[in-house]
């Protein structure tokens, strides 16, 4: 099923995400509607958020309603008092989807539209404040967005696409901080075109309320000005604004002031300060005094999400000497790093926030045998992981997406499995070779061999255990479905016998792609020491470190007939839990949104699976690590597998949205089974493959236009996602 998607408050909504700070309280989100004229009804402290103006009316084009006025203004009324709200370094946000009506030939310089905070009248002409963004009319055919010397332009001309008689939708949001220095606030722009999915520009400045304009009195307020064609002038300027969308946010900007520019904050400590030189970008930056006493940079960020992935950076430089970047009391044990740069680079300190945590202390600190001088600027949090939104349930029935039967004699399927060759891991005692792989009877038999066969690798000067064995005294096989198969999400059914003989390790299993174990490790069955093992492995501190959630059965508590005949396990893997049974009875379960260790060498703070999809993997080792002692095996042994099969299940909505954010731009937001997400951008001509690549997958998108008689033109789009089958979705 295709999706339809209202892509002007789509991307509003993304602007709210990814350009704002976590949302604190949503005072107002006034979307208009066909047939009402003062917003959707809703209400604050029992009073509508727009006055009765006649000249307000409810409109509708395609579907999609939006206030019109001519010569009228209008505000929202009965808000809580931002002074309560808007203290030092916080901020409220102020968004409107606004366009003007009708096509301007011969612009004149103009006020247009504003909206921002304002005094408790809303005065009209030069007495309102300017803590407010006006869009404009320059006389020189460009759309100004922003203050009379502070603005973003875009030529009238680009206002408009394909054959639009009013201009594109616009995406107008200013973030307002009081900052630390009396009366002054700092002023954050964001201009979208929503209709060609492009930003038009952003800026940041300085401004001073008037000696009259104080806090007690503020106001959001929205404005529509002069936007009728003067007397005897036809045709210059627009006949109406249009407006979709009006919001208004308490936010908690993480980092107040990541740049300083202005020109003070309150997170400095001892004798740092904030100076107007020596900045990486803009004007300002914090300098953190000499080593003789303490100097620093902190902040405690609230807001966070638990159990995700952030990284904290800064643009740093030292004079002679280090000094240090941490986090702390994010739930876990404090991360830090010294740092020494003769010029500005940046510094990055990843962590994760625990279960139930949502706040974290950044800190800069340069102390006593520190630098003599520390600079500091362009501060930033981030999360790591994509911001995807949830997926849908998967509640089809499963599927089975890949299996081997083994129902052929002779070799291996090539096309499904990979042999490993070599000595690869645990200081095992085998050399993987393929001739130790067959099919037979209906199974993979994989066999291990008592025989001496030549290292081609060996070194005697290697410190590599791989290398520095001139011969293995074992040979025996090993299979994966490395560039054939990969799956994030399902259930895996495999039946296979082992020998429980000591100095044998028989293994079904799965690993993400990647480093090991930071993509994560499921073993369905592990046989050594005589024991039955089902384990996840994460990543622990540090690099090549495991942290396992582990469980064994021993094989003497098994009836006697055990070992000689065949077993099923099954893993069900799902994105809130994961279970690995034998012959349908559980043995371990497990949270597939545990996380990495927030200093293990990869992926630190991911939750690997959650994010990376696995590889499937057979093979018989022999000693090592877990196998032990291979004095007392016979001289051949063989590990049977009468099949492995893998399901998942299928969406009831189909495998893929596309969604036309113009004439010739495509998103595609792929959703094949279970878990897979993908985000595919493609644009213009689309006659070659393009690869696009995130944490969840490769995705490849191609579009082509066809010519239908009764129709005309259509445009049609093919998308493949790893093993996913094609899909062919007509746009709307």
């Amino acid at each position: 099923m295709l999706n339809s998607v209202n892509l002007r408050s789509c991307i509003a909504l993304m602007l709210v995400i990814t350009c704002s700070s976590p949302l604190h309280a949503q005072l107002l989100n006034a979307e208009f509607t066909s047939g009402n004229g003062f917003s959707d009804g809703a209400t604050i402290n029992g009073v509508r958020n727009w006055g009765a103006q006649d000249s307000w009316v409810a409109a509708e084009t395609s579907g999609i309603g939006y206030a019109r006025c001519g010569v009228s203004w209008s505000r929202a009324l009965n808000f809580t008092p931002l002074a309560a709200s808007l203290e030092v370094e916080e901020t409220v946000a102020i968004e409107a989807v606004w366009r003007g009506e009708s096509f301007l030939n011969a612009p004149i310089s103009a006020p247009v539209f504003a909206l921002g905070i304002s005094d408790n009248i809303l005065t009209p002409g030069n007495n309102i404040p300017a803590l407010r963004v006006d869009v404009s009319l320059a006389g020189d055919d460009t759309l100004r967005f922003g203050s009379e010397s502070n603005y973003v332009s875009l030529s009238l001309a680009d206002a408009y696409s394909g054959t639009n008689t009013n201009t594109n939708w616009f995406s107008i949001r200013m973030e307002i901080t009081r900052t630390l220095v009396a009366n002054v606030f700092y002023i954050n722009l964001k201009v979208t075109d929503l209709d060609e999915n492009k930003q038009i520009g952003t800026l940041g400045y300085l401004v001073e309320d008037s000696g009259t304009y104080q806090a007690a009195g503020l106001l959001p307020a929205m404005r529509t000005l002069q936007v009728l064609a003067p007397e005897g002038v036809s045709g210059t300027l627009f006949t109406a604004s249009h407006v979709d969308r009006f919001t208004v946010e308490e936010v908690n900007v993480s980092i107040p002031g990541p740049g300083f520019e202005w020109g003070a904050s309150s997170a400095l400590s001892g004798d740092a300060t904030v100076i107007e030189s020596d900045a990486y970008t803009g004007s300002f930056a914090a300098k953190l005094g000499d080593a003789s006493g303490d100097s620093g940079w902190a902040r405690t960020i609230t807001g966070l999400l638990p159990k995700t992935a952030y990284t904290f950076r800064a643009y740093v430089k030292t004079v002679g000497g280090s000094a240090n970047i941490g986090v702390k009391d994010y739930g876990s044990a404090e991360v830090s790093q010294s740092f020494d740069t003769a010029s500005y680079q940046a510094v990055d300190v990843a962590f994760a926030t625990g279960e139930d945590m949502s706040s974290a202390t950044c800190y800069i600190y340069n102390g006593p045998g520190g630098a003599s001088s520390v600079y500091v600027d362009d501060l930033s949090l981030v999360a790591t992981e994509p911001n995807l939104l949830p997926l849908a349930p998967a509640t089809g029935d499963y599927q089975l997406i890949f299996n081997d039967e083994f129902t052929s004699e002779g070799g291996i399927d090539l096309t499904k499995w990979k042999p490993e060759v070599g000595f690869k891991r645990n200081n095992e005692e085998q050399y993987y070779r393929a001739e130790n792989l067959s099919q037979s009877g209906g199974h993979l038999v994989i066999t291990a061999k008592r025989e001496q066969v030549l290292n081609p690798n060996y070194d005697p000067n290697a410190s590599d255990w791989r290398q520095s064995r001139q011969f293995a005294f074992w040979t025996s096989g090993s299979i994966k479905t490395e560039d054939s198969f990969n799956f994030l999400y399902g259930k895996i059914v495999c039946r296979a016998k082992v020998t429980n003989l000591p100095g044998t390790w028989p293994a079904i299993w799965t690993v993400g792609g990647g480093e090991w174990p930071a993509t994560g490790e499921i073993d369905l069955m592990e046989n050594f020491d005589g024991r039955i093992l089902a384990n996840f492995a994460t990543a622990g501190s540090g690099r090549y470190n495991a942290f396992w959630d582990g469980y064994s059965i021993n094989v003497s508590s098994l009836p006697a007939s055990w070992v000689g005949e065949f077993h099923t396990w099954e893993l069900v893997w799902g994105p809130d839990l994961a279970t690995i049974s034998m012959d349908g009875v559980v043995l371990n379960s497990f949270d597939p949104a545990t996380l990495n260790a927030v200093d293990s060498h990869a992926h630190p703070g991911i939750a690997p699976f959650s994010t990376f999809s696995q590889l499937l993997w057979l093979n018989l080792a022999i000693g090592g690590n877990g196998g032990g002692n291979t004095s007392s095996l016979p001289d051949e042994t063989v590990y049977l597998v009468d099949y492995i099969r893998v399901y998942q299940k299928q969406h009831s909505d189909y495998n893929a949205a596309v969604e036309l954010l113009n004439d010739n731009d495509l998103r595609v937001d792929f959703q094949s089974i279970e878990g897979r997400r993908y985000s595919v951008m493609e644009s213009t001509d689309l006659t070659n493959w393009s690869e696009l690549v995130n944490f969840r997958g490769v995705g490849r998108a191609m579009s082509h236009f066809e010519k239908n008689g009764q129709s005309g033109e259509k445009k049609f789009f093919r998308v493949e996602v790893n093993n996913s089958q094609w899909l062919e979705p007509e746009t709307p």
